[in-house]
């Protein structure tokens, strides 16, 4: 079954604001069989919103339609669905209830603005069981057009929650269709391109999907048989953790943090971090995945040198002698974390983020990391290309990744590209 979605916002067409819901929205969907057949973006223009839910709905099985759904005025998304499928607007008094006690709840007045998010257009399904989320079914003769809020997280809970349940029972797939993404960290797409040429059977498709910093393979098998394709699936996702033991580091929402998390709470050990260059960045890469906790310690982002010193015990000399980017500042950041923390494991970042500061000695991009163990100290210098953000993302990523890696087979240097010296 093919489908479509429409974006509609001034924000998303300016450019202020990504259209993230769309492109996840149609991730989300091919993993269960279902095939997007058109993306459009349009701004708060009604006869925009009427001509594209008419041309959409002339191609597509089901519309997903997100934004336009609220309180100001140019929130015309129920007008527009109105005029394009001939139909009244009609007031829906549970969701004007809810209105009302919200405003009380709040201690807001009565406004016409929010009142108008209760008419709906006339056979409009709320979607949202408890009336919290706007949003709405509407049924078209054959057709299914699902009207969802803007904000990412609301339009996400209510795809997973009330839409996929309603297209399976409805348009139930004709076929299996199994999908693994496969998540890489410090390689090429070149490199792992060649290697699936030779390893992944045809029969699979494969999609290369560059999120910095990773690289995301996406393997799809279909077919009528289950069994079979599931088989066929998993046997290429082992052939490809043969081939990339190491850089091949988690599957679909797997995250590097959350990985590495998992290798630290088997273990039962401990992690803090220092760092100066990326800012706090490993720390809060760290801390996004739930129950860090059990694991993670603290950290300390100590930028000025005096920091350094101070809070991590860095000897003075080190920073007049080598300076601040250096292996022997790294290896006292990581050894003054795991210390003045208690950790098991420690992992330090210092380095020139740029866009100034760099030398000819130690030009912009370079990081020194160190890893601190329960046996040894080590640091290595790295050499970064990119902005500033990119620098920040690849040196606390490469942090974690060595840890992780470390924690898998014990070499304390790994192979990495951007490494100048083991």
């Amino acid at each position: 079954m093919e489908g479509a979605i429409l974006a509609i916002g001034n924000e998303l067409v300016s450019g202020r604001v990504p259209n993230v819901t769309s492109f996840w929205a149609a991730e989300r969907l091919s993993r269960y069989g279902y095939r997007v057949r058109e993306i459009v973006t349009v701004g708060d223009e009604k006869e925009e919103i009427v001509f594209y839910l008419r041309h959409l709905l002339s191609k597509a099985h089901f519309l997903l339609i997100s934004g336009g759904l609220g309180p100001t005025e140019d929130d015309l998304t129920n007008e527009a669905a109105a005029e394009a499928l001939g139909l009244p607007l009609e007031l829906n008094p549970e969701i004007l209830a809810r209105i009302r006690e919200t405003e009380k709840r709040q201690g807001l007045p009565a406004h016409p603005l929010r009142e108008k998010m209760a008419y709906l257009p006339r056979g409009a399904r709320p979607l949202s069981g408890d009336l919290s989320v706007a949003g709405y079914l509407l049924r078209e003769k054959d057709r299914l057009l699902f009207f969802l809020p803007g904000v990412p997280e609301q339009f996400q809970r209510l795809l997973i929650d009330r839409v996929l349940p309603v297209l399976l029972e409805t348009f139930p797939p004709r076929e299996t269709l199994c999908t693994r993404t496969l998540r890489f960290f410090d390689l090429r797409e070149a490199e792992i391109n060649q290697v699936v040429k030779e390893t992944v059977p045809q029969e699979l498709e494969v999609g290369f999907y560059p999120v910095f910093p990773e690289v995301q393979v996406v393997l799809t098998a279909r077919g009528r048989e289950d069994r079979k394709v599931r088989e066929l699936l998993e046997k290429a996702v082992r052939a490809l953790k043969e081939r990339f033991p190491e850089h091949l580091f988690g599957e679909d929402e797997e995250e590097l943090p959350l990985v590495l998390g998992r290798m630290l709470r088997a273990r039962g050990a401990t992690l803090s971090v220092a760092e100066s260059c990326t800012g706090g960045l490993m720390a809060s890469l760290i801390t996004r995945i739930p129950g860090s906790s059990d694991y993670f310690v603290g950290g300390a982002v100590t930028y000025a040198n005096r920091a350094k010193v101070e809070v991590l015990g860095v000897p003075e000399r080190f920073i007049r002698l080598f300076g601040a980017v250096s292996r022997e500042v790294a290896c006292a950041m990581a050894e003054g974390a795991r210390r003045r923390f208690g950790a098991d494991f420690a992992l330090s970042a210092t380095g020139i983020a740029g866009p100034a500061g760099g030398t000819p000695e130690k030009p912009v991009g370079t990081v020194w990391i160190g890893l601190s163990t329960p046996g040894e100290t080590v640091a290595r210098k790295f050499h970064f290309p990119g902005t500033r953000h990119e620098i920040q993302t690849l040196s606390a990523y490469t942090a974690l990744d060595w840890l992780r890696r470390y924690l898998l087979t014990g070499n304390l240097y790994p192979a990495y590209r951007f490494a100048k010296t083991p």
